[in-house]
């Protein structure tokens, strides 16, 4: 077993990772039964959409948690942790990362402020305009869910600093533990009737969760890198900075969400509350393979940035190829099990096939996040060097997949929204990012080659 753990590239921090999202795809598979059970179509309806509109936090986050990700990691290259666990070493580099801390805290802050005064009343607006379709008490659950995200998200860069400077195990294994803790508050929600309450307990339990977990082991942590004497004229300055990266981070986030996020209220709106369920559903299935592979790519980024800071490509090219192998490989057999298990619901017309989407959209939906996959574990190798070539493809995907949304979702429904979807994603994503991903890798190794001599 080892050696097939070695073999994979499945170290502790990917164990963690896989376990947890593992468990997630487990849970999902469980809430999707429940859900299915104690919720009726348009409730289901309902439950997808609220997540999709949530969401629209990426309008505020802006990218910023990624950024301090990387940040963390090049500084962690002159720093390391201490027995008593705090972090040491390089007196600048400390002041820099104690700048960095200083900083997200506020700009979060600000955030959750956001999230309740605007995506609160925005999503309140877009129910109430389209609850005559059915006849769903929404209201208090939506309010509850608004609520916990604007604390979940108060949380956020600190986990990003914490994986930045290498604590991704011990944040891989939080992660599990808030997707268990989380799932179990939404399925006893679920069982004892409060229906779409089940989503906002599910926030709650995530915030619990990663609170107590910051409290009892990183206190120290965080109170050192706090309170470190400095030198004002030493830190990291957004404007010249952050903001260069981050505008780019924040602009691929958006088309992101108009990439991923658009389907399920366009069904809403058009087809009603019974698809927009379909939808929501059949994506979160796409999601769970999608964060599945990720377990590989995203616990490998911090070392990408270190090994960037410290000029080390001959390594980071190794452990990138065979992390995208050994990820995608899992994710092409996990895929091509879902799609042979949808089929097979469909033909045998058993009633959990009433709520996902017919064989021909869900074969492209999966299709379509393997493609996204091997263009997420680019970006993450060329983010690595604090730079965002993906931008324009990002931009112009998002502007092509909401227009074929908008034009196709009335008319076609969830067969023509995945079409479009999966062209746009296969020629501009995949296509057009392979040929700037290789172009960049050359063009920056031969520019730090050079500076080396």
């Amino acid at each position: 077993m080892k050696k097939l753990f070695s073999l994979m590239g499945v170290d502790r921090a990917v164990v963690y990772t896989l376990a947890g999202r593992g468990w997630g795809l487990v849970a999902s598979f469980i809430t999707l039964l429940l859900v299915v059970q104690f919720l009726t179509p348009d409730e289901q309806g309902y439950y997808y959409t609220f997540a999709s509109l949530l969401a629209m936090q990426v309008l505020f986050e802006l990218g910023m948690s990624f950024v301090v990700m990387q940040f963390a990691s090049h500084e962690m290259a002159y720093l390391r942790w201490s027995v008593d666990g705090t972090i040491e070493g390089d007196a600048t580099a400390k002041s820099r990362l104690r700048s960095l801390l200083l900083l997200v805290t506020k700009w979060y802050g600000v955030i959750a402020v956001l999230i309740v005064s605007v995506i609160l009343p925005v999503g309140w607006l877009f129910f109430s305009a389209n609850q005559a379709q059915a006849t769903v008490n929404w209201q208090i659950a939506w309010i509850c869910l608004v609520l916990a995200a604007a604390i979940n998200i108060c949380f956020m860069p600190l986990l990003a600093l914490l994986e930045g400077c290498g604590r991704i195990t011990e944040v891989a294994r939080l992660r599990m533990i808030q997707s268990i803790v989380g799932s179990v508050a939404a399925w006893l929600l679920l069982l004892g009737g409060g229906g779409l309450l089940a989503m906002p307990a599910m926030s709650v339990g995530f915030a619990l969760t990663v609170f107590i977990w910051l409290w009892r082991t990183k206190r120290t942590t965080l109170k050192d890198l706090y309170w470190h004497e400095t030198d004002v004229s030493i830190g990291i300055n957004w404007k010249t900075e952050i903001w260069p990266l981050q505008w780019k981070i924040a602009l691929s986030w958006l088309s992101g969400y108009f990439i991923f996020q658009l389907f399920t209220p366009v069904l809403f709106a058009y087809r009603g509350a019974v698809e927009a369920g379909k939808m929501g559903m059949s994506f979160s299935i796409a999601s769970a393979l999608m964060s599945i592979a990720m377990a590989w790519m995203s616990t490998q980024a911090p070392k990408f940035g270190t090994l960037v800071a410290r000029k080390d490509y001959i390594t980071l090219d190794h452990l990138f190829k065979l992390t995208l192998l050994r990820s995608f490989l899992v994710m092409l057999l996990l895929g091509a099990a879902l799609c042979i298990v949808n089929y097979f619901l469909h033909v045998e017309n058993i009633r959990f096939a009433s709520r996902l989407l017919d064989p021909l959209p869900f074969t492209l939906l999966i299709l379509t996040t393997m493609l996204n996959y091997v263009t997420y574990a680019q970006s993450v190798y060329l983010r690595a060097h604090k730079q965002e070539p993906f931008l324009l493809i990002s931009l112009m995907s998002a502007v092509l997949v909401a227009i074929l949304t908008v034009v196709l979702a009335k008319e076609y429904g969830a067969t023509g929204i995945m079409s479009g979807y999966f062209v746009v994603c296969a020629v501009v994503g995949f296509g057009w990012g392979s040929v700037i991903f290789f172009a960049k890798r050359k063009e920056w190794q031969k520019i730090a080659c050079s500076s080396c001599l």
